[in-house]
């Protein structure tokens, strides 16, 4: 068994889980890999009257409404549990939520129920990858995307994250986005290529796909794209 877990997430993401796997008998690490920003938007009259809203993120729901101070008349499209639990916290339901919290599941099914062209605005992040932007537009779509907020490598947890992989403990790292696994590989190249001390652990197959593409390898990936099934697979798996 493994008792060292380390997150990755952003700061105030990463306390649920620290005391979640601290009670069930893990030592828990926080490493923030990404921290995030908004950047101050001004939306286009055709931004402010498109048809559809499409929020991929609970920080994009965040940084949005915290910018708005209207009623909004979107139709409005959500990818994830905690992108619709954030919703709910600014008053509104989603008229769309995939089977699968995954961007390819989001297109098929959401081009599924619209074939009519119609007007999507995209909020989104300065590292978002373009595959919904690109789809949309392939299939005749009217897309606005804006930059919403800006995703970094915090400086101190770059420092804390070397001082950490010197002492070459056994430890399961979680990774929640692509963004954090870059932020990370960049780090754990100089140390011992694919370290067998380290477990890796991946929220979904997007994340899973960056990391498998620099040649490591994931232990750990749960069927439903979640924090909390990630974390009770961990559990499960490591306490048999």
């Amino acid at each position: 068994m493994i008792k060292k877990i380390v997150l990755t997430r952003e700061a105030s993401k990463n306390k649920l889980w620290q005391d979640y796997f601290s009670q069930n008998g893990f030592d828990v690490e926080s490493i923030p890999l990404i921290e995030t920003h908004p950047k101050k938007i001004s939306l286009s009259l055709e931004q402010q009257t498109a048809n559809w809203l499409f929020l991929t993120s609970a920080n994009a729901v965040e940084y949005f409404f915290n910018e708005q101070f209207s009623k909004l008349n979107y139709k409005i499209a959500v990818i994830g549990e905690k992108t619709k639990e954030k919703l709910a916290e600014y008053g509104y339901k989603p008229n769309f939520v995939p089977s699968v919290y995954q961007s390819e599941v989001f297109l098929s099914e959401w081009l599924g129920e619209n074939t009519s062209q119609t007007s999507i605005l995209l909020p989104q992040s300065n590292l978002s990858r373009t595959i919904i932007e690109d789809t949309l537009i392939q299939n005749g779509h009217l897309v606005f995307p804006i930059e919403l907020y800006e995703t970094s490598f915090p400086e101190n947890s770059q420092t804390i994250l070397i001082e950490q992989l010197k002492l070459d403990e056994k430890r399961i790292i979680i990774f929640a986005s692509p963004s954090a696994w870059k932020n990370f590989y960049t780090i754990a190249k100089q140390f011992s290529i694919k370290n067998e001390n380290w477990r890796i652990a991946s929220i979904g197959n997007i994340t899973t796909e960056a990391i498998l593409a620099d040649g490591w390898e994931v232990t750990y990936q749960p069927k439903t794209f979640t924090m909390k099934h990630l974390a009770d697979l961990i559990i499960q798996e490591e306490f048999k």
